[in-house]
């Protein structure tokens, strides 16, 4: 099992990695807005200034807000995922450690009998 969760660290810190390297991700957060000029929507990127960076448009509602949505979860994402993946192997050193123990005192309670 360990070089399974090794396999989805690895693939959760790329995934990350490419997030940074989206506009302003750093700095603000994506919002959608409906196109004046088009049937669309845009996506912008915010910051606390109130700023805004075009990052795409042309996208339906419902992508747009997803794209949106997606982005602003991602950081948490992959920070739970990795949490889960530590407790999951934890978890499984755990067994392991309490298997080896039951063993062991199974093969003492034999040398009694």
């Amino acid at each position: 099992m360990g070089v399974i969760i090794l396999e989805d660290k690895e693939f959760f810190d790329g995934m990350y990695w490419l997030f940074t390297k989206t506009t302003r991700a750093k700095d603000a957060y994506w919002k959608p807005e409906e196109d004046p000029d088009d049937d669309g929507f845009r996506i912008w990127a915010v910051d606390k200034e109130d700023s805004h960076t075009l990052i795409a448009k042309g996208f339906s509602s419902a992508d747009a807000d997803w794209i949106c949505a997606v982005h602003g979860c991602f950081p948490d994402l992959i920070r739970h995922l990795m949490s889960a993946t530590d407790e999951a192997a934890r978890l499984d050193l755990e067994k392991d450690t309490l298997t080896n123990e039951l063993m062991q005192m199974a093969l003492e309670l034999d040398r009694y009998k």
